[in-house]
């Protein structure tokens, strides 16, 4: 992995006279433009990209601008590439969905790319964060989804023809083949650990019956649709302006995870995964989910999309079979290297059980 160059106030002030992003920016707004290099706050700062708050000046008026840096390393992560071409050639079909793209420019400092786009408060320290407020999001997420459902991506496939990760695609089946014996894998080395085995042995049998018969499991969730997911819906990827605000404006940052995939998958992420992680409303998780998927099958129908299976249903298998493909794998991965612990381990041993037998998997 190559080594990246520290980002700091100077570089930033530096590289914004050198590149004269001033006059970029006059198109946009009226007035002279300058940065006000004694407010700028770093975000984030990782081996793959450094996040600023700056302000700008444009005429008499001050406005926040976020300033992403992605840094370009030797050996880019797949998910560093999808991310750097959203910015730069989806944010037409994806604008509405994120905060307003000002300027990007590619090659500054060696490969790095420097997107400046609008600044919106994450939803993260706004409000504490609870499933009532899944009825804000769902109608944004909806509305992505069923502008680049099936047909509607393929009108813009040129756009993402050789960057976004399909989930029809060869190589996204063979990642699914691979993670699938991996999965397995893991599954017999965390028998050989004595605490992982009290876990796991009750559902063993199960386990590797029902991986021995994958990858490609619950097609239903496949047929109901594939679209532009986010892949990674918490509350410091989704951001709004106002949360007092009806309804909320969302926005969705961070697009790392993004690809073609089941629609469903990013409600699994955005309901399922936060439930599963918050057990205080484990019994409530039915009526919760339920009122979730009832509001999104109705906001996909005000666009035209009317899911053949019934949404619960698929909403269940798409739980499943996300568990099947990845879940599990990262789960038992970290349970036995111990490079992450395995929160939801347990949950998703239940839900397999659960919902692996109400499918027909065993």
């Amino acid at each position: 992995m190559g080594r990246a160059r520290e980002i700091t106030q100077r570089f930033i002030r530096r590289k914004w006279r050198k590149m004269q992003f001033a006059d970029a920016f006059k198109p946009i707004f009226d007035g002279e433009i300058t940065l006000n290099h004694r407010n700028m706050k770093c975000l984030k700062d990782t081996y793959k990209s450094s996040i600023w708050k700056l302000e700008i000046k444009a005429g008499h008026k001050s406005l926040p601008v976020v300033l992403k840096i992605s840094k370009q390393l030797r050996r880019s992560r797949p998910e560093s590439t999808v991310e750097r071409n959203i910015y730069r050639k989806a944010r037409k079909l994806l604008q509405p969905f994120m905060p307003q793209i000002y300027l990007t420019k590619r090659n500054v400092n060696g490969h790095d790319l420097w997107v400046f786009m609008e600044y919106i408060e994450p939803v993260r320290g706004q409000i504490e964060y609870n499933p009532d407020h899944f009825k804000k999001i769902i109608p944004t997420l909806a509305k992505l989804h069923a502008a680049t459902r099936n047909e509607k991506f393929m009108r813009h496939e040129k756009t993402f023809a050789d960057w976004l990760p399909r989930y029809d695609s060869k190589s996204m089946h063979a990642e699914r083949v691979q993670m699938n014996k991996s999965t397995l894998h893991y599954l017999d080395e965390a028998m050989k650990k004595p605490n992982l085995k009290a876990i796991l042995e009750p559902y063993y049998t199960l386990l590797k019956k029902v991986l021995k018969d994958g990858p490609e499991y619950l097609p239903e969730v496949v047929e109901a649709g594939l679209s532009i997911v986010h892949g990674d819906l918490h509350t410091a990827n989704m951001a709004c302006h106002d949360v007092k605000e009806k309804p909320w404006q969302v926005k969705f940052i961070d697009w790392e995870g993004a690809k073609f995939a089941p629609c469903w998958y990013d409600l699994v992420y955005l309901i399922g995964v936060f439930l599963a992680y918050r057990r205080e409303w484990k019994d409530e998780e039915e009526a919760i989910t339920r009122r979730s998927v009832s509001l999104y099958a109705a906001e996909m129908r005000k666009h035209g999309v009317v899911f053949k299976t019934d949404p619960m249903k698929l909403y269940q298998m798409a739980y499943l079979k996300r568990i099947l493909e990845r879940g599990l794998y990262l789960q038992l991965s970290w349970a036995v290297t111990g490079q992450k612990e395995a929160k939801l381990l347990k949950v998703y041993l239940e839900k397999v059980k659960v919902l692996g037998k109400q499918f027909g998997l065993y």
